[in-house]
């Protein structure tokens, strides 16, 4: 006889009856349609879309407050939202939000481990209460990550902790992870191997959902990105064409008028503006197709680079400057 077991969403996992058939493979891993979150007067969350296909790793990034983890914690039913639905695996987020758990392996931004027990016990213990818990692949991380099991969770630092939570979600089978920061306190080294085993456990099987607001994480692992501001979702892009856009930078010598106007019928150019003197372009497409009209601009102190996610961060969370003019601003890509 199964035993069943439901522990506060911080513990991490919630065992549940066997699988509903319902969960196949023509199915969305995700969805949500107009999600919303009120608390009172605030709004944490405002109509969210997001649509995951199975198989994907996707991002969210934003500022601490942003509105990520109000949304992992409403499509894991552990938030009833104001308005709007949600769906995981074909799960109602907030009617079946047993089912959707039980297809889920969630870390918590701030996961809650039994302070009196030592590592190898919570591994056990954790593993044992996941319907897709793997106490074996639940070791392999935790060696890998160089975790000293024997040790109690009390006298772990936070690092060693977030690497035991790590170990315990990595390690299960289930087709659906939720990483909330899953790098926060972790020193360089160990960041760069968990954005390995992420990568790893993905293969194209599973289905990633991760929320950081570090450009190398996302980077690392996702194919897609959503952006989130003051609770809603305000771009998303496929990975895969952005690292196909370039910042350019350099500095106007004279009358910049021409340069302005040529810009605004320019296809490649994404995104651009002035800073006093100093020009910021984003230009899509192969080098090849801008790089003659670049060398005609005058431009002087020229440097190019991969435009990567902070570009489009930058596009709704740009640092305040001074005298900051914006020529034109494209659409996410």
């Amino acid at each position: 006889m199964r035993v069943v077991a439901k522990l506060h969403y911080t513990h991490m996992a919630i065992l549940v009856p066997p699988r509903d058939t319902r969960c196949k493979l023509t199915v969305l891993a995700i969805e949500a349609r107009r999600l919303s979150k009120i608390y009172r007067s605030v709004d944490a969350l405002v109509e969210c879309d997001l649509t995951i296909e199975q198989g994907t790793v996707f991002g969210l990034l934003g500022p601490n407050g942003a509105g990520k983890t109000t949304l992992l914690r409403t499509l894991l039913g552990f938030l009833r939202p104001t308005s709007g639905s949600a769906k995981i695996m074909g799960f109602d987020c907030a009617s079946e939000s047993v089912q959707v758990r039980q297809q889920v392996s969630y870390l918590p931004g701030e996961a809650r481990l039994y302070r009196t027990m030592r590592g190898r016990d919570a591994l056990e213990l954790f593993s044992g209460l996941q319907y897709y818990g793997s106490l074996a692949n639940s070791f392999k991380i935790a060696k890998r990550l160089e975790l000293d099991l024997s040790r109690r969770v009390m006298f772990m630092s936070t690092g060693m902790r977030q690497k035991l939570a790590i170990s315990i979600v990595l390690g299960s089978d289930a087709p659906v992870v939720v990483l909330d920061e899953p790098t926060a306190n972790l020193d360089p080294t160990i960041r760069s191997e968990v954005v390995m085993l992420i990568r790893e456990i993905h293969n194209g099987q599973r289905t990633i959902l991760l929320s950081s607001h570090i450009f190398s994480d996302i980077e690392g692992t996702c194919d897609e990105v959503a952006i989130l501001k003051q609770g809603r979702v305000v771009g998303t892009t496929d990975l895969h064409k952005l690292r196909q856009l370039h910042i350019v930078r350099g500095r106007t010598v004279g009358d910049a008028s021409i340069l302005t106007a040529d810009l605004t019928s320019l296809s490649f150019v994404e995104f651009s503006r002035f800073h006093g003197t100093h020009l910021e372009l984003q230009l899509s497409g192969p080098p090849t197709q801008w790089l003659g009209w670049l060398a005609s601009t005058g431009l002087e102190d020229l440097t190019i680079d991969n435009a990567g996610v902070r570009a489009l961060y930058e596009r709704f969370h740009a640092p305040s400057r001074p005298q900051s003019i914006p020529i034109m601003s494209g659409s996410p890509a």
